[in-house]
């Protein structure tokens, strides 16, 4: 009997990666493989295939999580202002974050079992370039960094899983209010800390609910 072509073991690997996303915004991140295997209505076998270890899985959500929210801020087009580029993208990744109520379980896990892994750079760097052409065109405020603006959609978007209309209406509100604060006027005044670093960032939005690392 033939084994499974390709095409087959790429759609079991998408439907696993999709039930654990659907398992984990509604529970903790100790979901087995074994788990996975029979709310996918597939094999164990086969999911012990593609993640031989619940830290392969964790990894692979990650990963995916990742590409989702990098699709997200990639689908911004060429509009004229480097502001336009910025209002938009946040309002993409802001609601991406929100389509994905798993998110923060997946971060939290994956924050615990490698610190390490750190793909995201290549969002850092979009966003301090646009954050310097919105500054030369004089439409942001002086001293923010990109985290600053990578916490916004951590901050709306983590607020509630999968919003509807209502909800989604009231989250561009507020994030209407936040870019406010970002604009450059002679309305603003002194931030009152230092921006945080790549790496505080990445313990602030991964870490569990106790004391960051030092």
């Amino acid at each position: 009997m033939p084994g499974p072509t390709r095409r087959d073991a790429v759609a079991n690997r998408e439907k696993l990666i999709a039930t654990a996303f659907d398992i984990l915004a509604e529970r903790d991140a100790d979901v087995t493989v074994r788990e996975l295997a029979v709310s996918a209505g597939l094999g164990i076998g086969t999911a012990y295939r593609h993640f031989p270890h619940h830290t392969d899985l964790i990894h692979a959500l990650y990963d995916e999580a990742l590409a989702r929210l990098m699709a997200a801020a990639a689908a911004v087009p060429s509009l004229p202002t480097a502001w336009e580029r910025i209002a938009l993208l946040l309002e993409n990744v802001t609601f991406a974050v929100a389509d994905m109520p798993a998110l923060r379980t997946i971060m939290r896990r994956l924050y615990d079992l490698d610190p390490s892994h750190d793909p995201s750079r290549s969002m850092a760097e979009v966003l301090n370039a646009l954050i310097a052409q919105a500054q030369a065109e004089g439409s942001m405020r002086a001293g923010v960094s990109g985290s600053d603006l990578a916490l916004i959609p951590f901050a709306l978007g983590g607020l509630v899983g999968k919003p509807t209309a209502r909800e989604a209406a009231m989250l561009r509100r507020s994030l209407d209010i936040y870019l406010d604060g970002l604009r450059a006027s002679a309305a603003t005044h002194d931030l009152p800390t230092q921006p945080m670093n790549a790496e505080q960032f990445r313990q602030l939005v991964h870490r569990s609910n106790g004391p960051a690392r030092a």
